[in-house]
């Protein structure tokens, strides 16, 4: 995913758009299990600086954090950036060290912008921290591990049986 920057200096002030629509498991080690984004960018550049507003939308493979059962999560983030152009490129530099440097300095140089670390790390920070398959999902019972969702149980039905950490608490109850 890469923008060649002199043609976009030859419209400056003008904004083009790009569409990319990529398999995420052949562009990321962080996305191995698979996944797909589908990415919008409009660039402009101005006589240093390089302005690019797009969305992108991501299915990736994500586990529930109630019921651990795999699902695809869809993610979607509208982002805008403004990237400083470098006026000279160290020499020996390569297209992955110079995405990497794009995507943590906002910096370009040279005749490309590399957009894959800086979507990548636009893609980990859009994903939730405690994922939900759905959001009523009911998990597994803490007792015997059945999916609630799927079936119910019924290890918790007797009010005799209570966890021996929580008896003071029933006879606090009691009283």
């Amino acid at each position: 995913m890469y923008i060649y920057l002199p043609e976009v200096k030859q419209k400056e002030g003008e904004a083009l758009d790009y569409l990319f629509e990529e398999n995420l498991s052949e562009w990321f080690d962080d996305f191995s299990e698979g996944g797909t984004v589908k990415l919008q960018v409009s660039v402009s550049a101005s006589a240093d600086k390089v302005l690019v507003k797009g969305n992108f939308n991501a299915v990736i493979k994500a586990v529930c954090s109630r019921c651990l059962e795999n699902f695809e999560h869809h993610l979607e983030a509208d982002f805008t950036e403004v990237f400083s152009v470098l006026k000279e490129v160290l020499s020996g530099s390569t297209p992955d060290s110079l995405a990497a440097e794009t995507a943590n300095m906002h910096t370009v140089a040279g005749d490309y912008l590399y957009l894959e670390e800086y979507i990548r790390q636009l893609i980990i920070l859009a994903q939730e921290h405690s994922p939900l398959c759905k959001a009523d999902c009911k998990g597994i019972c803490s007792g015997c591990g059945t999916d609630l969702n799927n079936s119910s149980c019924s290890c918790y039905m007797d009010d005799e049986v209570v966890d021996i950490r929580l008896l003071k608490l029933k006879e606090l109850k009691q009283r």
